[in-house]
């Protein structure tokens, strides 16, 4: 029989602070409890400021367990593998079919085979979600609150502005290139980006303008 090896998992969202368990001690406690399991420790993937809600996370562990032969999946904590409920209990139910025991330091296997474990995981998942759409709300209402008093939300000035202390104030060259794309309403995304970059405007990061970054300068225009 080929021998178990344990993939661990380790997540930092960009919400975290000097409260939340740090990387190096996920890392350090996912190593010490695949020992206590006796499973050897192939590698720890590492998420940092993802959020829980991100499910493309899902087909790199995946991957990664493919790489490495794993069938053993060890996390810190529930909430590190996923704050998305139906993410959660996908990965879970794959994990099921491609006999993957996944397991959080501390507590064990996580069982979903019976209908007592999909409840309980169930509920636990959606705690975390909720949590996290919470958090997502208050943030959102407390951006709003300080846009109708004309306080910066953020470090960075909208594009064509730049901050001066507490205010702000057109920036010369931004706002030549914004009127660019107001003098060319008519042209679509790719050609705008051709025709800045024919006259020598660049983006902040000194690159010719993205499609993306031009639908974003547009809405503001």
């Amino acid at each position: 029989m080929t021998p178990s090896v344990a993939l661990g998992y380790a997540r930092r969202s960009k919400e975290s602070d000097a409260r939340t368990v740090s990387l190096a001690d996920q890392r350090d406690r996912i190593t010490a409890y695949s020992a206590t399991l006796g499973v050897p420790l192939a590698d720890i993937l590492t998420d940092d400021g993802i959020s829980g809600g991100k499910r493309e996370r899902f087909g790199r562990i995946k991957q990664a367990l493919r790489q490495h032969g794993a069938t053993v999946l060890v996390a810190y904590h529930h909430d590190r593998l996923a704050r998305d409920a139906e993410g959660f209990l996908g990965f879970l139910a794959w994990a099921q079919r491609r006999r993957v025991a996944v397991h959080v330091v501390g507590r064990g296997p996580i069982e979903t085979a019976t209908a007592s474990g999909f409840l309980s995981n169930g509920v636990e998942a959606m705690v975390a979600e909720h949590y996290r759409r919470a958090i997502g709300e208050k943030t959102r209402d407390a951006l709003a609150h300080l846009r109708t008093q004309g306080r910066r939300i953020s470090r960075f000035a909208p594009y064509g502005w730049r901050f001066v202390g507490a205010a702000i104030e057109p920036e010369p060259a931004e706002q030549a290139a914004l009127a660019v794309a107001r003098a060319h309403p008519a042209l679509s995304l790719r050609p705008l980006a051709a025709l800045l970059a024919q006259q020598g405007y660049r983006d902040r990061a000194g690159h010719p303008f993205s499609p993306g970054s031009l639908a974003r300068m547009r809405a503001r225009c």
